[in-house]
């Protein structure tokens, strides 16, 4: 029989670049997350001609154009290390838990990818000047078996070159559990929120690779250095509705006063703790529902996220 590439047995790793599009050895990396799945859209930018004196109406020709490589990555995070590519880390220790503080920083950490499609006969992408434009992190409440109650973590981003090969890595496979949705404290306005549906967490760093796309013979197809600019921090958190809370804030006109935090916790010693500055409530108002309970999706915005991670990892490399 006709042995098929299977998404079940693909592998995704990935490890820091030395400088963008260049260093990094795999050997060293760390396979993303469960359940890795990317959404690719790489094309070659073919650009075409239309007359040379051929006195006809077709086409003339394609010539090769600017490469694109942009994609998304989607998986189930066990740990927050893949927070290095969207913020700037600094590795602690506290008392023996180690610690992860994340701020917001002025450049970023590019990384090396292997995109290996294990086979008898192994397809292997390495895709290298790799920048996380946008992430989100979404939760979802599970309604019973099945694969819907884990974090969810996705990542657009785009990447500077590829190669395919047929030789794949040894990293280690991972043991861990991942995240759950139980595993989700949600805190507005210095008030623990129990009666969380689902909802996400985007933070976008601004990129638009067309910014670092030149005229270089050096470069060629390829972009340069992908340029960060305005940072946001932006989000949705659907909640059942038992009194005015919500609407009171979103009528106020301003900043939360009180503590706003997103929590991913397995223990006091393993959890990732966003917080919130400036959390601005910008929709609060439900929609009827006439055979359920009302519940409203509140759509915020926050001028910075302060992410700090406590858990066994020494260092985020």
């Amino acid at each position: 029989m006709t042995e098929y590439l299977l998404g079940k047995r693909e592998k995704v790793s990935w490890i820091i670049e030395t400088s963008f599009g260049s260093g990094g050895t795999m050997s060293s990396g760390h396979v993303v997350g469960k359940n890795v799945t990317i959404t690719p859209k790489f094309t070659k930018g073919w650009q075409e001609t239309l007359q040379a004196g051929g006195d006809t109406r077709g086409v003339t020709e394609f010539v090769k154009g600017p490469h694109s490589l942009t994609y998304t990555m989607n998986f189930l995070p066990t740990d927050w290390r893949w927070m290095k590519y969207v913020m700037t880390v600094a590795d602690g220790d506290d008392g023996g838990v180690k610690t992860h503080t994340f701020t917001l920083g002025n450049t970023l950490d590019s990384f090396k990818l292997e995109w290996a499609k294990q086979h008898t006969t192994d397809l292997v992408y390495t895709i290298v000047g790799n920048v996380v434009k946008k992430a989100t992190v979404s939760f979802r409440k599970a309604s019973g078996e099945g694969s819907e109650g884990f974090i969810n973590v996705s990542l657009d981003c785009i990447a500077k070159s590829q190669s395919d090969g047929s030789s794949v890595t040894a990293t280690s496979a991972i043991t861990t559990t991942p995240f759950q949705y139980r595993s989700t404290i949600l805190t507005i306005n210095g008030s623990a929120i129990t009666e969380l549906n689902n909802g996400e967490l985007t933070i976008d760093n601004g990129i638009d690779e067309e910014d670092s796309r030149y005229c270089n013979a050096t470069l060629d197809q390829a972009i340069g250095e992908p340029i960060p600019k305005t940072h946001r921090i932006s989000g949705r958190f659907n909640v059942n509705l038992s009194d005015a809370t919500f609407y009171t804030l979103w009528e106020a006109e301003t900043a939360v006063s009180g503590a706003c935090t997103l929590i991913f916790s397995k223990g006091a010693d393993d959890r990732m703790t966003y917080t919130f500055t400036s959390f601005t409530i910008k929709e609060a108002v439900a929609p009827t529902s006439l055979d359920g309970i009302t519940n409203v999706d509140l759509i915020w915005v926050a001028t910075a996220v302060s992410p700090v991670v406590r858990d066994a990892i020494s260092t985020y490399e």
